[in-house]
């Protein structure tokens, strides 16, 4: 951040001209006051916008939590918040009086200093880098010290131009802000469309054309559960000449490790009256899940060491390797070497995964395995669903589980106490009703909805790109605001050293004064001591 500065400025240290979580007299502040009260969630990213609506009484506040007020400048000091850019202006504020979180830094600046000045200064990403580079403090609870801000120089225009250089700042933001709000608008509209998508393939309305012109194509729904009946006894075979081979080999190696768990023949049950909020058409076979899958198993979440494993190494996937649609698989875990794998969880490709336990927004989640490592194991608050390739399609069943409104039939079955804890089971699961057509035209709806997808994602990738561009654009005012070439100069404003020589007898007659009145009270409250003691 260092720059050339012109003349009439100063750089420096912020602690010159800024007062650093300042204390207040809470003596004088009856219990009863209404103050407004500002937890980190209220404070927006990068906006400089903060909710200021909340009022709580002085006495439940006054310990535990940061006071500031009008026109002081907040900086959120904990990652990742800092690194997000919570900063803000404290607006007028009805209360005259405000509290916050401990994770929050007050910079309350002197004399006529501009606190937004401030504020575009602390909050740009040049400052907030450096800040980060500085924090210290363990792995997720780690703070920018205030001795760091304290003592970073500062570029301090004259008065006059400070004002200049902020208005025509905030001016040129506002176009920025007109411009990016139109391109999360138009994100958003995408986001909506895929929605609507997903909603009219599962209806049957993408593909009625193709029906009409392909009647041959329809599935008979017994032909289709004798072909699915057929290919389970087929997997289930397999997996216990599988299992055979692991159980030999527990032996062999004398019984270390979990004893491999024969495998069981897969039931199907009986359909009960489970709410599904898809109008599947008539020309589709509707079943329950359990009848179309080949089996579902839940993981292993042994403890793991904290980093991701390579190829050959075995691991455990980590929830968050389940997002919506969307399989990340370097989100894993290296199993130590004292533990010992289990073979019969590992995932393969086209594998669907959904996430049966955790806070409510991350349990239900539904993605299909596209890429994986042969070492790598399902987790336990997971279930791994293996479908028959040859009559229903991987893809189909992922976009099928993922879609709007079998997305609410999976929230329908949700239970737990309260949001951070919540579960799905494997029967309340394996009952939801899903209609299959014809693997043809399962397959022509992934044709369809990947060909729409694909332009979708093609104007996300352009409205992020775009975002990015106008960040950086931000970024680029603030560097021009920050080294003096974003407005000209004016040679008869007062320096900015005067101003600081002004701000400086200022804090120093303030001081002079506190330090009387401590004094003052100091003495008098001896004098009434030494009374008592008379007495």
């Amino acid at each position: 951040m260092e720059t050339e500065l012109p003349e009439g400025w100063e750089a420096p240290p912020i602690n010159k001209f800024v007062d650093l979580n300042p204390k207040i007299d809470k003596s004088k502040i009856p219990d009863d006051k209404k103050v407004h009260f500002v937890p980190m969630p209220a404070v927006e990213a990068l906006s400089n916008r903060v909710d200021t609506s909340e009022a709580r009484k002085f006495a439940t506040v006054k310990k535990g939590y940061t006071p500031f007020t009008s026109n002081d400048v907040l900086f959120a000091k904990i990652t990742p918040c800092m690194e997000n850019g919570k900063m803000v202006v404290v607006p007028d504020l009805e209360h005259g009086l405000a509290f916050g979180s401990t994770e929050f830094h007050v910079l309350r600046p002197l004399g006529d200093i501009s606190s937004n000045w401030l504020f575009y200064f602390v909050s740009s990403q040049a400052f907030r880098a450096e800040a980060e580079h500085n924090m210290t403090g363990a792995v997720g609870q780690r703070r920018v010290p205030i001795d760091f801000i304290a003592q970073h120089p500062f570029p301090l225009p004259p008065l006059a131009e400070q004002r200049s250089i902020v208005t025509k700042i905030e001016e040129l933001f506002s176009e920025l802000d007109a411009g990016e709000q139109s391109l999360k608008q138009a994100r958003q509209q995408l986001g909506i469309y895929r929605q609507s998508l997903l909603k009219q393939a599962f209806e049957g309305k993408l593909t009625e054309a193709w029906r009409k012109a392909n009647p041959d194509q329809l599935e008979d729904p017994d032909q289709l559960l004798a072909s699915i009946q057929q290919e389970r006894e087929t997997s289930f075979f397999h997996e216990l000449n599988e299992w055979e081979s692991a159980l030999q080999e527990w032996l062999d190696d004398g019984e270390t490790g979990k004893k491999p768990p024969k495998p069981k023949k897969h039931k199907v049950l009986l359909s009960e009256d489970v709410t599904s909020f898809i109008r599947f058409p008539d020309a589709w076979n509707s079943f329950n899940l359990s009848e179309l899958v080949l089996a579902l198993r839940q993981g292993w979440s042994p403890k793991c060491h904290n980093h991701q494993a390579s190829d050959d190494i075995w691991s455990v996937m980590t929830t968050t390797a389940i997002q919506a649609g969307n399989f990340i698989q370097t989100a894993n875990k290296e199993l130590p070497e004292g533990l010992h794998p289990r073979p019969w969880i590992t995932l393969k490709l086209d594998d669907i995964l959904i996430t049966r336990a955790g806070p409510r927004l991350r349990c239900g989640i539904v993605c299909r395995v596209t890429r994986t490592m042969p070492k790598m194991m399902l987790c336990d608050k997971a279930y791994r669903l293996r479908f028959p390739s040859a009559i229903v399609s991987p893809k189909f069943m992922e976009l099928l589980l993922i879609s709007p409104d079998f997305s609410k039939s999976i929230e329908a079955l949700k239970t737990g106490i309260n949001d951070s804890g919540v579960n799905i089971t494997q029967n309340g699961f394996l009952q939801l009703r899903a209609s299959i057509p014809s693997l043809p035209e399962q397959q022509e709806i992934v044709r369809l909805l990947e060909e729409q997808f694909t332009v979708i994602e093609q104007n996300e990738r352009e409205i992020d790109a775009a975002l990015k561009r106008s960040e950086a654009l931000r970024q680029s005012i603030l560097k021009r605001a920050f080294s003096g070439q974003l407005v000209p100069q004016d040679p008869t404003d007062e320096p900015a050293s005067q101003l600081l020589t002004r701000i400086q007898a200022e804090r120093t007659e303030q001081e002079a004064k506190e330090k009387a009145t401590k004094k003052a009270k100091k003495k008098k409250a001896k004098k009434k001591t030494a009374r008592k003691r008379v007495k």
